[in-house]
């Protein structure tokens, strides 16, 4: 029994295309079938990147909100030190 997959349709450079040929024939493959698994592969890679990317800002965003440091921008700079310069 096979999954039910979802059709999709690319277009490559002939190039490309080739090498995918290349490497379909060495795996003793259709190249169909082999650009699913390199596909297959590239997305799961990017996912990763992009989970992790994703779990390091919820962790930060966590780590600034315990310190009290989401939410207290200040627009009232009355009170800084800031220092007007007239001109001469």
């Amino acid at each position: 029994m096979s999954l039910e997959k979802e059709d999709l349709r690319l277009k490559m450079l002939p190039d490309m295309m080739e090498r995918l040929r290349l490497i379909a024939d060495v795996h003793g493959k259709e190249y169909s079938h082999q650009a699913v698994i390199l596909l297959e592969k590239a997305i799961m890679g990017e996912f990763h990147e992009v989970s992790l990317m994703l779990e390091r800002a919820n962790k930060n965003r966590l780590k600034r909100e315990s310190l009290g440091l989401i939410g207290t921008i200040e627009t009232d700079l009355s009170h800084t030190q800031i220092v007007d310069m007239k001109k001469a």
